[in-house]
């Protein structure tokens, strides 16, 4: 991946988090997804999508999200906290 990739990835994350909580959840999803376009190996940039769409209240998108980004990174503690916590598993 090129420096100008590196930077449009970072720079796409921050302003999704920045909409993020600011509550512009269509625009942070936007900047989410154009990491992904740079980057589609990003976990990071899945589980936000994931935490949209959870706190959005819609549950089956969010745990697809978590999922892909545990696909990417099976360590993604967080992550799997989340979906366990979707799929009823709990604190494991």
């Amino acid at each position: 991946m090129s420096e100008k990739d590196i930077k449009n990835e970072t720079d796409h994350m921050e302003v999704g988090k920045f909409y993020f909580v600011n509550n512009k959840y269509d625009e942070a999803v936007a900047e989410f997804k154009k990491v992904l376009e740079v980057n589609p190996n990003n976990s990071e940039a899945y589980y936000n999508i994931g935490l949209i769409y959870e706190t959005s209240n819609n549950i089956d998108e969010a745990k697809k999200m978590y999922s892909k980004a545990l696909a990417i990174n099976p360590d993604y503690k967080t992550a799997r906290e989340k979906l366990n916590k979707l799929i009823g598993l709990g604190d494991e």
